[in-house]
């Protein structure tokens, strides 16, 4: 165990002391595997069988359905060997597989994927508070911009 320092450190020496490990890296190249899936296996093999994780030295993987499960059992060497082949080591010794059974993949984002903003309906009436207002008031100069987001035609760039 390593003795408590008793000055702060930057975030860069922090990163450098947790991901500096041997078994960090291994993780690392692990997680590029995963992301690289479709291209070691080729993508129709690739969707068929997916990456679910490791447990030590074993990979997990996911089928889609028993058949698939039992067809690719016999070729659980040829993954080992493109599996190692991508790592460069020969880590992984033995391969599960499992079915998928609504189970998220790791070669896929697990980021949900943002839906796009509505576009915002253009208010009517609109515009027509220009004339009452201070010209000099910085709440003008708002209402202005957002005049002019929905109707250029009512404000000079000037105004």
């Amino acid at each position: 165990m390593r003795e408590r320092q008793k000055r702060t450190c930057t975030a860069s020496e922090a990163l450098d002391r947790v991901l500096g490990t041997p078994e960090a890296a291994l993780e690392l190249a692990i997680a590029r595997l995963w992301r690289h899936w479709p291209e070691i296996l080729g993508p129709e093999i690739a969707g068929m069988i997916r990456p679910l994780g490791h447990r030590k030295e074993t990979m997990i993987l996911g089928a889609t359905n028993s058949m698939v499960m039992q067809e690719f059992s016999f070729f659980a060497g040829s993954i080992l060997e493109k599996a190692n082949a991508f790592l460069g080591t020969s880590y992984f010794q033995k391969v599960t597989i499992e079915l998928m059974a609504g189970r998220p993949a790791l070669d896929e984002s697990l980021l949900p994927t943002a839906p796009p903003a509505p576009k915002a309906a253009r208010p009517e009436p609109i515009g027509n508070l220009l004339p009452c207002m201070d010209p000099s008031s910085p709440v003008t100069a708002c209402y202005r911009a957002y005049v002019r987001h929905f109707r250029p035609d009512l404000v000079t760039p000037e105004e």
